[in-house]
């Protein structure tokens, strides 16, 4: 019986160990976000002038009047991944002082493009260059308690 205690408690220690080391891990490495084109009916000039972004079970959409187009993140490493599938847009995020990084270009050819960011405190923008003034757009508000060990 004593044994069979010992191993138990031996085998919770090494849960948690494993479950902390895993929390670890996904503090240094950073979390998913995922950018894709989408097709909303609502989207001006045409319905696939839209964009989303989706952390964690929320997706926001930015398209023309789009009412769900702000991402609440908390400061900390992210592996953006976006798919463009389309030589007529492109994906680029703007950071809190203005400043843009092209993901994809206009022109290239379709597949997937992911880079890791740390996300600061602020506003940033994940937008189509040739048509964010059409509304094709997500914001990104960051905010909050950042990452353990970021």
């Amino acid at each position: 019986m004593r044994t069979k205690m010992i191993g138990l408690s031996l085998a919770a220690v090494v849960a948690i160990l494993v479950g902390v080391a895993m929390a670890g891990a996904e503090a240094t490495d950073g979390r998913q976000l995922a950018g894709a084109y989408c097709s909303n009916p609502n989207a001006m000039p045409k319905p696939g002038a839209c964009i989303s972004l989706s952390f964690d079970g929320q997706t926001a959409e930015g398209y023309t009047g789009s009412p769900n187009r702000v991402l609440p993140l908390r400061p900390g490493t992210y592996w953006l991944s976006v798919n463009d599938n389309s030589t007529a847009h492109n994906y680029s995020l703007e950071s809190p002082d203005g400043s843009d990084q092209n993901l994809t270009g206009v022109a290239d050819t379709p597949g997937m493009a992911t880079v890791k960011v740390n996300l600061t405190h602020g506003h940033w923008v994940l937008f189509c260059q040739p048509h964010r003034a059409m509304g094709m757009y997500v914001d990104i508000e960051v905010g909050g308690v950042g990452q353990v060990g970021s």
